[in-house]
This record gives C-alpha cells, structure tokens and sequence, in this order.
C-alpha cells in the first residue's frame, strides 16, 4: 500500500456521500445564479455604464451689466464639447428656486457663484463655489468634479496673480487662447484592464464563490482526518506497513483531487450556462486553483491538528472561511479602508483580485503580482501546517 492507494480510496469513499457532492458542486452553481441575478444591478451587466447628462441649475447675480472675465471663462467652459455633452445646464435667480427644482426632480444639481467672485480673483483669494446636491449621489458627484475642474483652473490663475501681481490675471484674461477658452478634456474615464472591459456580477460571484468553496475542501479534509479516529480504523491503517506520513499524505492528495475537480466544473459550468468570461490564461487560472487548494488543504490541516474533535474542528473552519470571504469582499464589496487592508492577509483576497484581473484582460504583470501574493500566503500557512504536523502528528491518541 502507498499514498497513491490511499489517495484513491480516499476520492472515491467522499464522491459516495450525497450530501459532499451537494456541497461542493452544485450549491455553488446555484448560489452563483442567485448572487449573480439579485445583484447585477450593484456590480455591474459587463458592460460600461453610461450615466445621463446631469441637469445642473447655475445661480449668479444678475447686477452686473456686463459680463466679467469669470462670466467668460465659465460660458467657454460649459460651451466646450467634453462639458456639454455631460450637463445640461440651466440659468436661475435665486437659490430658492434651485432647491424647488430639485425637490420637483427637474434640477439634478446645482452650483451658486458668489458675487464677488471677479474681486476675490483680482485681490489674488480662492474661488469657491457652493453645491445645492440632488437627490442621486453618483450624479452629484459628477457634477462636484466637473466644477471643480473650473475651479482648480481659476484657483491656479489666483495663484500666479499672487506671485506676479493681479495685473497678470487681467493680462491672461485678454489673451483669447488661455487654458479656460480651449476646449480641453475635463473628465477621462477608464477601466482597469482592457479598455471597455469591465466584469458583470456573474463573473464576480463566480470568481468569489469558486475561492470560497474550495476552502470548504478543507472541510472535508477535517472531516476525513477525523473520522479515521472516531471509527478506530486508524489503528487498523498504522498496524499496515506504511508509515503514519504516508496515510496522511494520501488522505491530503484525495482531498486536493477534489478540490481540483471542483474547480475544473465550477469554472466550466460557469462558462456555458452563465457565459462567466475567466480570461484568456488557462494557465493562470490552474495554477491559482492550484495555489486555492493548497491554502485549503494547509488551513484544514491546521484546524484538525489543533483541535479536540470533528464538531469544533468544523466550527472553526467555518468560521474562518466566511471571515476571510466577508472581509475580501466575497459576498459584496466593501470599501472601508481598514477591511481593505486586513483583506490583505487572506486567501480570498488574492484569489479574487487574480481572477478579475484576468476577467479584465489586465497585463500579465497586475495578475502575476496577485498570484505572487497569493503564493506567499499559502507559503506562510504550509509552514505552519508543517511545523503544527512535526509537533503533533496524525495519530491515534
């Protein structure tokens, strides 16, 4: 008998029980198809999104007679094609009628120029406008960074006029080809990855949901290890001429086969039934499972060795599990910079971040610094497992 035998037992005595195959092959697939469906709307369709031109209400005073160089600057910004096709904009007299249109839904956002706003310029202050916000948070933001932009130019013109003199501003003003009057692009969007590419919640879930259920290989793994003991039948094993390294090597191979299987149906499943891109590097992809499965199988050993028996052993790796997918962003994504960085440390993290960067035709460099992070994790947790098995063992107590 040799590892190779046990190993084989071991698959074929797991693929026999129902509940196993239940588990790990065909409630991820329908977990994918739910998260997937519920939440396309939160994380995307794969497509861009296109957000509508934001109706923007813009409030000035009406006493002057005639227009300032600010009137100017500002008419040459809305005027410019970048702008213009992302605002529609709209004269008011007074804030009160700003906030009635945006309480009624016809105003998106809203922008109040101060009065004084040409003497701040020419005594060298900080131009700043003020916000009215709408009631849509992305469009408000939309509108925050497309007048901000203006800002930041006159603020750069104030700045000159403090180190030159406000004579200087004046000068700029009568020049017809100041940066204000060009038509520049203000706003640049971009995806990571390959251009207009970007990944749907299917494909999100799918790369999630395959990096949690391999773990839960470890499960079986914990389960396995100890049914030996409970059963007695591994004293029967280690009266075998085979040494106690061997059996527990056998039983960590058969359950890697089964995580690598796994894998193999999620990833193809996912493929014809959801139409989930995985990118354009088989390769990357065996070997991320392969990194998967290794970080399953040491965390499984891990949590056998150290605890008393099956039922707290399972509970401890349960736990771990959804921890490390909540706080990678498994289950939704979360921004919070603390979580973030804790995501770091897990499996989960690198896992995910690999296969959407394949998702998004990234460069091989942004995958493979992934991978590297994920190998380095599982590295850590190999050695731990090693020197937790040297200590302890695999034996019956």
């Amino acid at each position: 008998m040799n590892m190779w035998h046990i190993c084989g037992f071991e698959l074929r005595r797991i693929l026999k029980i129902r509940t196993v195959l239940l588990n790990l092959f065909i409630l991820p697939l329908i977990l994918i198809f739910i998260l997937g469906t519920a939440l396309s709307g939160t994380i995307g369709s794969g497509e861009d999104t296109v957000i509508k031109p934001v109706r923007v209400g813009i409030i000035q005073s009406t006493e002057a007679t005639e227009a300032s160089v600010v009137d100017e600057a500002l008419q040459a910004f809305l005027t410019s094609p970048a702008v213009s096709d992302m605002l529609k904009v709209r004269d008011l007299a007074t804030e009160e009628d700003a906030v009635s249109a945006l309480r009624q839904g016809e105003l998106d956002f809203a922008v109040i120029l101060p009065n004084d706003l040409q003497e701040q310029l020419v005594a060298g202050k900080g131009a700043e406008l003020q916000w009215i916000l709408g009631k849509d948070n992305t469009l408000n933001m939309v509108g925050q960074t497309v007048f901000t932009r203006f800002t930041d130019e006159l603020n750069r013109q104030v700045a000159i006029a403090k180190v030159l003199g406000p004579e200087v501003v004046a000068a700029m003003a009568s020049v017809p080809n100041t940066d204000l009057t060009e038509e520049p692009t203000y706003i640049t969007t971009s995806s990571p990855g390959k251009a207009g590419n970007s990944y749907s919640a299917s494909q999100y879930y799918a790369a999630s949901m395959l990096a949690m259920f391999m773990l839960y290989s470890g499960m079986t793994t914990i389960n396995s290890l100890f049914s030996e003991k409970d059963k007695k039948t591994l004293i029967r094993l280690q009266a075998a001429p085979v040494g106690n390294g061997i059996i527990f090597a056998g039983k960590i191979a058969g359950n890697s086969l089964l995580a690598f299987m796994q894998a193999i149906i999620i990833i193809v499943m996912t493929y014809w039934l959801y139409g989930v891109n995985w990118g354009s590097h088989p390769w990357l992809i065996i070997l991320i499972c392969v990194l998967i499965t290794i970080a399953s199988m040491t965390i499984g050993i891990i949590v056998a060795l150290v605890s008393k028996n099956a039922t707290s052993a399972s509970g401890m790796m349960q736990a771990i599990i959804i921890a490390m997918t909540f706080i990678s962003g498994g289950f939704t994504p979360i921004a919070v910079d603390l979580v973030h960085r804790i995501s770091e440390f897990t499996v989960n993290h690198w896992a995910l971040q690999s296969f959407l960067r394949m998702m998004l035709d990234s460069p091989v460099s942004e995958i493979m610094h992934n991978i590297v992070m994920l190998g380095v994790v599982c590295a850590v947790l190999l050695l731990i497992a090693g020197v937790i098995y040297r200590k302890v063992g695999y034996r019956y107590e």
